[in-house]
Order: C-alpha cells, then structure tokens, then sequence
C-alpha cells in the first residue's frame, strides 16, 4: 500500500456535560468522611455550623457529642483544640472535609472515646490576608463576640496571629424538690434564679515552616485571660421535716472570679526520612483562678448566716508524643510514647469556719506506649493496635502525702477494626478498649459548703471508669447506620450521702458503680439532595441496664432515651442561603438521672453573601419555641432530687464576615496531654 501519511485535523465538539452524584458522607479508614468542599455544607456560616450538620454529630449548648460516644476531641489540620471558640473562627467554605472517628485507635489516649477531624482547602496566595468576624446576640440580654484572623504568608513560611474577645451574659432559673430521709425525713421545696457575667480576651501567634515537601517545623503560643466574672443568685427555700414545718431560708449569693493569664505552648515537627514518617509534640500549658463567694443565709426560724469563701486553682502541665510510622509488608506499622506531667494545687479556705480550711495538692504523671499496624487487602482493611498506660496518682492535703488515696494503675487497651465492602455498602466492625478517668476537681478531698444543709466534695479514692465497646457502621449511598454495644465498669456517679443519722445534712460527692453496666446506641442518619434543598434526619436511640437504691425501693433506670433531628438548608438564587432545624430528645435514663420530659428546639437562619463570597451578613433565630429545657430526676440512695431548670436560650443574632486573602495556617502540631488538660 505504500506509505500512509496522516495529517492533523481541529474539529469543534459541542459542550458536554457529565453529571454525577457522589454521596454526602462515605467511609474511609476508621473514619465517616463527610465532605464540605462544594458543597452546600461550605455556605452555612462557620466550623460550629457545619459541625452541627454532620451525621452522628450532637450540638449540645457549650459541646459537641458523636452519639453513643460521648465528647470527642476535635483537631484541625492535625492540630487539637482545646478551645471550642476556634470553630467559630474558621469559616465554613475553608473546610474540604470532616471525618468522625468513631472507635480511635491506639495512638489517641485511652480516655478519647471519638475523634472529629477537620480537614482545610489547601489556599494559593502569598502575602497579607485577615478575617473579621462581629456577632450580636439578644435575648433577655445582649451578647458580643469580636475577632480578627491575621495571616501572612511567604514562600514557605507561615505566621498567622488572631484576637477574640467575648461579651456574654447567662441567666439560669430552676426550680427544685429535694428529699432526704433518715431517722426523718426532710423536703427542700428551692426556687432560685440568677445571672453570670463573663468577659473574655485570648488569642493566639505562631508560625509554620516547611523546610521542603518532606520536612515541617512551628510553634504556637496561646495567651488568654478571663477579664471579669461575676455572678448573683437568690433562692428561697421551704424547709419541712416530717410534712412539718422546719424553716422558710432567704439565700443572697455573690461572687465574682480573679483569673492568672493562662498560656499555652505547642511546639512539633512532621517530617518523612526515607520511607519513615516522623510525628513530635511538646506541650506546656498553665492557669489558675481565685474564685470569691459571699453568700448571706436569712432564716426565720433559726440564726442568720453570712458565708464568705475563697477557691484557689493553680495548674501546670507539660507533654511530649511522639509517633513513628514506616512500611512494614504491604501494611503500615505505627509506633510511639507520650509522656504527661500535671501538677495542680487547690485550696478551699472559709473564713466562718463552717467547714474546716483545706490545702491540696495533686501530682499525676502518665507514660504509655503504643503500637499500630494497618494492611488493606483486596477482600477488606485491617487495623490492630494495642496500648499500654502507666498512671501514678500522688494526693497531699497540708504537705502531707496521703497513702491511701495515692494510687497507681497499669493498663492495656487493644483495639480492633476491620472495614470491607459488600455490594455497595461499606462496612465497620471495631472494637475498643477505653477509660474514663476522673476529673480533678472530682478527686479534690477539699469541702465545699452549699448551704446549711449541704456540703459537697470530690473523692481521691475513684477509680478510672473502664469500657469495652463493640461497634458496628455502614453506609448506602446517602444512608448511615451505626450500632454500638458497651460494657462500663466503675461508672463515675454524683451521689448523696447522709451525714447525720436524722438526715439533716447531705454530702453531696461522686462513686464508682462497682457492677457493669451494658448499654446500646443506635443511629439512623439520611443525607439526600433533592434540588436546592439539602435535608439531613437523623434518629438515634440510647438505652442503659442500671438499677438503683433509693429510699429502700429499686428503681431500673432502662427506659431508652430518644433523639430525632430534622436539619434543612434551602439554596436560593442571589447568594441566599436558609436554614431550618428541630431537634426534640425523648424522656429516658443516663447514669442515675432519669429525664422526665422530652426537650427540643426550632432553630431558623439566613445567610447572604456579597462581594464574590468575602462578606457574608447572617441572620439567626435559636429556640424560637423556648423549649430547651430540662426536667432531671436525681436518683442517689436516701438523696433524691427533682430539678427544672430553664434557660436564656432563645435569642435573635446577626453575625457580619468580612474577609480579605484569607488563608487557613497550614499548622501541623497534633499536640500531647490532651486528656489531662480535658481534666484540668
């Protein structure tokens, strides 16, 4: 045929379009990955909104819960927060993604039951940007937040900067029916209303270099200081024993609080040598407050009181983690320590004398090593780990090392997930083994005085709470389920003592329930799209097996407690963007407290941008319905309490944005003592 010459040729194609529909939220690892990153996720305002949108993700007032889990630690970037004000930073359109760890690994702490991880979209930019954020709240009282996020970037380095200060006001009002019965039996009939006022100032200053595409090196300092908290409280108390009259009580309770500057450090490098990562964190971090209460007792039947006291916390802590990974077969094998030092000093001093002055002084140090190994096969991913923790607890009261209430714990904690396919649902099984250490203000021996009747202090005796839990997730295109099965031994309960034989005075403290207790949780979470409108239901059931003593009956506190949430977000042309959401949760049991009345809330927003998306104007409706309230019914031995209590929590807000080359820090440091300073 000879030879073939071919010759170039343009031809224009018409437009074609591919349309496809990737799901909202999938499974990847250990986590749920739901993604924001163009999605109508990224227009609805801040992290906070964002966070209270996303399947399994329970937004409380003041925290966030991953349900069936508990608290979760919450990192950006890989960096921790420990303060939940950052989330309110950081807009919603610089988030890609956000992944909920439901079972963590080995490499977190053994009290870390979930983990939510935020990951940013990687900005292009050099040179000066900022991000200005003001909110208005008004309720039955008026609410600021100012801030500025500052950032300068050049080549491969980073320095960013920013400033918050909060204006807020609280108001809280309950009711209460409190009965004790000894040789008598007493019923405190309580209405009490009050306010608190706090103004906060804290900010941050850090930089991040990356040495090349292998190596990255920062620190971050963090100041804060609580410029004034004051509060004031006024109860009435009727007083009978034996359906008598004992006494009709006037109580007038102030208070306000002297806060040190707080500061924290993180310093770390990530780097990669070889086929080697490498992941260090140093921490330090310290605060303290003097806390001042005067409160004036007016009885008709007996002597009038006047109770002045003084709270004294000083806190320090230091930590160190580090964590090496390297390929090990066709898997990655992860190991690493992480060492913590907390020392805490807590005095209670009572010029009256009601109860005696005291002086403690706690001292913990923490070492553990841990051990991971994850391997995908064609058929599934594997993930084994396993950690080890040694625990030594030092308590002084007036200098003085208290034998008995020293303790030192050595534990293991394995874990175990395994993720695969089936058809076109993906699957989880884990499991984990987890504590509950307690807090430090639940291990101080210091006596606090409540009032006449009252006293109330921790106990260095309580023993860390152990869980063992099963888990179970899948995911089918736009639906999420979980299931989890625990069993918890040495449960934290606060509970009620008698300290005298006729029942007149109570010591209110905490115990370790010493049998086990299984629990199950169940989540059903459905994210479609159907054109501009974006629904998110989600409907979740908890139920605890727990019988308690009280007054010589047994109460089996099994009733499941119900959730069920309703979130919608509305795309409208011109940048307009609305939201409507309700939650209601069920009556039901936690612990020893039984929920007698099922709470919710309403809430409604619209947002619109300007500028191509660099302001941003919201308006917001939160509890339109005034029904966040709680009906709790307290269930500890001859201590019985039943409490209403009613919040400000319905209020109107504007929150104005205005951002200019703003560019997310590309802050790496994952931090250590994360637990202890949840503890502090």
């Amino acid at each position: 045929m000879g030879i073939l010459h071919i010759h170039p040729d343009t031809q224009q194609l018409g437009e074609v379009i591919v349309k496809g529909n990737l799901p909202v939220t999938r499974m990847k690892g250990d986590a749920m990955v739901t993604n924001v990153e163009n999605s109508v996720l990224s227009k609805v305002g801040s992290a906070n909104d964002v966070l209270g949108k996303i399947p399994g993700i329970t937004k409380t007032q003041d925290s966030y819960e991953v349900f069936g889990k508990g608290t979760p630690l919450i990192y950006i970037n890989g960096r921790k927060l420990n303060d939940l004000t950052e989330l309110e930073q950081l807009n919603a359109d610089e988030i890609k993604n956000v992944e909920v760890i439901r079972n963590p690994g080995s490499r977190y702490d053994a009290s870390v039951k979930a983990v939510i991880r935020i990951q940013t979209v990687k900005r292009k930019g050099e040179g000066f940007g900022f991000n200005l954020r003001s909110s208005y709240y008004q309720s039955k009282n008026t609410d600021w937040i100012e801030q500025a996020n500052l950032n300068y970037r050049h080549h491969n380095l980073d320095i960013f900067g920013s400033v918050y200060f909060s204006d807020m006001r609280y108001l809280q009002d309950y009711t209460v029916v409190l009965r004790k019965k000894g040789t008598q039996e007493w019923v405190h009939d309580m209405n009490s209303g009050g306010s608190n006022l706090s103004k906060m100032l804290k900010g941050d200053i850090g930089l991040n270099y990356q040495i090349d595409d292998k190596h990255t090196l920062g620190i971050k300092y963090q100041p804060n200081k609580q410029l004034s908290e004051v509060g004031y409280r006024e109860t009435y108390t009727h007083v009978t024993t034996d359906d008598r009259l004992y006494d009709d009580i006037h109580s007038i309770a102030d208070y306000f609080s002297d806060y040190d500057w707080g500061h924290e450090v993180n310093a770390y490098y990530n780097g990669t040598v070889g086929s080697v990562n490498i992941d260090f964190n140093l921490d330090y971090f310290q605060n303290g407050n003097r806390d001042h209460s005067t409160v004036k007792e007016l009885s008709e039947n007996y002597e009038d009181r006047d109770v002045h006291s003084v709270g004294d916390v000083k806190n320090r802590l230091a930590a160190g983690k580090l964590v090496v990974s390297f390929p090990i077969g066709k898997g990655t094998f992860s190991v690493g320590s992480e060492v913590t030092y907390t020392h805490r000093n807590d005095d209670y001093l009572n010029e009256e004398n009601y109860v005696p002055d005291s002086y403690s002084k706690l001292e913990e140090t923490n070492m553990a090593a841990f051990a991971e190994y994850n391997r995908s096969f064609s058929w599934g991913d594997w993930s084994l780990g396993m950690r080890y923790e040694h625990d030594k607890f030092d308590y002084f009261e007036n200098d003085r090392h208290m034998d008995d209430q020293s303790r030192t714990f050595d534990n293991v904690f394995p874990n175990l997930s395994f993720s695969t396919k089936i058809g076109g649902i993906q699957t989880q099984l884990s499991y984990t083994a987890k504590t509950v250490r307690p807090s430090y203000q639940q291990l101080s021996n210091n006596v606090f005085y409540s009032d006449r009747f009252t006293l109330q202090k921790g106990s260095p005796a309580l023993r860390p709470t152990l869980i063992h839990d099963l888990s179970l997730s899948a995911v089918w295109k736009w639906i999420q389920l979980s299931l989890s099965y625990s069993q918890t031994k040495d449960w934290i309960l606060y509970w009620g003592n008698l300290i005298t034989e006729d029942g007149s005075q109570t010591m209110l403290s905490y115990r370790n329930w010493d049998k086990s207790i299984p629990a199950f949780s169940a989540l059903l979470s459905l994210t479609p799209t159907v054109g501009c409108w974006s629904p998110m239901m989600g409907l979740g059931m908890k139920k605890q097996w727990l019988t308690v003593a009280s007054f010589g009956e047994s109460f089996k506190l099994e009733k499941p407690v119900f959730i069920a949430s309703f979130n919608n977000i509305i795309k409208l042309p011109e940048g307009f963007m609305i939201g409507l959401d309700a939650s209601i949760q069920s009556k039901g049991a936690y612990q020893n407290v039984y929920f007698e009345h099922p709470t919710g809330s309403v809430d409604i927003s619209v947002r619109k941008s300007f500028l191509k998306d660099a302001l941003s104007v919201e308006l917001r409706g939160n509890d339109l319905l005034d029904t966040n309230r709680e009906f709790i019914h307290l269930y500890s031995g001859d201590y019985n309490i039943y409490q209403k209590n009613r919040y400000d929590r319905r209020e109107f807000s504007v929150t104005v944005r205005y951002k200019f080359n703003a560019t997310k820090s590309n802050y790496k440091g994952t931090g250590a003592g994360q637990s202890q300073k949840n503890r502090i």
